[in-house]
């Protein structure tokens, strides 16, 4: 006699763990990320680069995270999971150290150029491994893990270096060395991840136009998804690239603990946007997530222009808390929208329009800070970037009405 239940079944011991492994590697690979964050003020002076080269090192980073997501992370739907997310650790130790023999500009670019290589495998691949390895009726547990995961280890990795950067003796290259020691046990667990792809065939790169869902309706769904990721992303590198040099020059905050905690709390407060409401909330209210985008952005907007650093904390935890909505929003659009066989080729494609937001808005940023005074310079992106996120508002609702 069988007991009728509505519960999924549960994967099997060795998925389970597996799942746990991709997730800790996920968040490693995005801690990584952010690292270099609360240091940029520290190698600019020793390097001699301003804000436009801060920029440009941090758009290299998004730069490889393209041509990974054109060229790298579709490969896992047929090579397999395993062998990219390995792959992609190797990327994780040779951008590490090229961030330990820096002694340039040209050194920090390939850095993180391979960085962002090492990026754009991981978030497609780790992300497909998760919603194979979670089990049939596990979908939101599995985009809930990654975008958590890719959030978290953001918010992770400026604390943690702040706190180098603060204490630490030799801060740019104990925090590397230390973060070089954590890929050796990933390296481990990956290798123990049970294979999720059957019957994986030979590598073969090749240049792939982005995969779109097919039929009009899901891909205007998809695309609306991508370009409020797009909106979400351009905030996040307006973070990361130059909110540092704004908290240290224009609202002298000198503590490096500090500056990595202010831009820690954007990914943090996105996070806990994705793990608090209930699963229905966010589908349930689209209008939410771009209008919290829009009214954190104008709100630490303010801050930068009256020098308040509480106006900038508050305008952060909005933009986080928009920022996460939108991120968890667009997982779970992609989620149900990806066919078995082609899962990480539209995740590919998801990521490809985040980083797209990281790539032009945080260059147009820095060549405009050339010639604009900053704060107007800013004015300028926040008014494009909330503009894109309330038009994939507008759309989005009308293809549920």
């Amino acid at each position: 006699m069988s007991t009728r239940t509505d519960r999924p079944p549960s994967p099997s011991r060795r998925a389970s763990i597996g799942f746990r492994a991709v997730a800790a590697v996920y968040v490693l690979a995005m801690l990584g990320g952010t690292l270099p964050v609360p240091l940029y003020v520290l190698w600019a002076p020793r390097m001699g680069f301003g804000p436009f080269t801060t920029t440009a090192i941090f758009a290299i980073y998004a730069v490889g995270v393209a041509v990974a997501l054109l060229l790298f992370a579709p490969m896992s739907d047929r090579a397999g999971r395993r062998p990219l997310l390995l792959v992609s650790l190797v990327a994780l130790a040779a951008s590490t150290a090229c961030f330990l023999a820096a002694h340039d500009v040209a050194m920090l670019l390939l850095a993180r150029f391979l960085y962002g290589i090492a990026t754009g495998v991981i978030t497609a691949t780790a992300t497909a491994a998760l919603e194979e390895l979670a089990g049939p009726g596990r979908a939101r547990t599995a985009s809930m893990t990654a975008s958590g995961a890719n959030l978290g280890g953001l918010a992770l990795g400026t604390v943690v270096a702040g706190v180098f950067a603060e204490f630490a003796p030799d801060p740019t290259h104990l925090v590397y060395w230390c973060y070089l020691g954590t890929l050796v046990p990933a390296t481990v667990a990956i290798v123990a991840t049970p294979e999720t792809v059957r019957a994986p065939r030979s590598f073969a790169v090749a240049v792939r136009r982005p995969a779109m869902p097919a039929g009009s309706g899901p891909r205007r769904q998809f695309l609306s998804a991508a370009a409020a990721v797009f909106a979400a992303f351009a905030v996040n590198g307006l973070f990361s690239s130059l909110v540092p040099g704004f908290l240290r020059d224009g609202m002298h905050v000198r503590s490096a603990v500090a500056v990595g905690a202010e831009v820690g709390l954007l990914f943090a407060v996105a996070l806990a946007a994705q793990l608090v409401p209930p699963a229905r909330w966010p589908a349930s209210h689209p209008l939410f997530a771009p209008v919290a985008l829009v009214v954190g952005v104008a709100v630490f907007e303010t801050g930068l222009w009256t020098h308040s650093l509480p106006a900038f904390v508050t305008g952060t935890v909005f933009a986080g808390i928009g920022a996460g909505l939108v991120f968890r929003q667009g997982i779970a659009v992609t989620a149900g929208l990806a066919v078995p066989g082609r899962r990480a080729d539209l995740f590919a494609s998801y990521f490809l329009a985040a980083y797209a937001g990281l790539i032009g808005p945080t260059l147009l940023l820095g060549l405009l800070d050339q010639v604009l005074d900053q704060n107007i310079a800013t004015l300028l992106l926040a008014a494009g970037v909330g503009g894109i996120a309330l038009a994939a508002a507008g759309t989005r609702g009308k293809e549920e009405s």
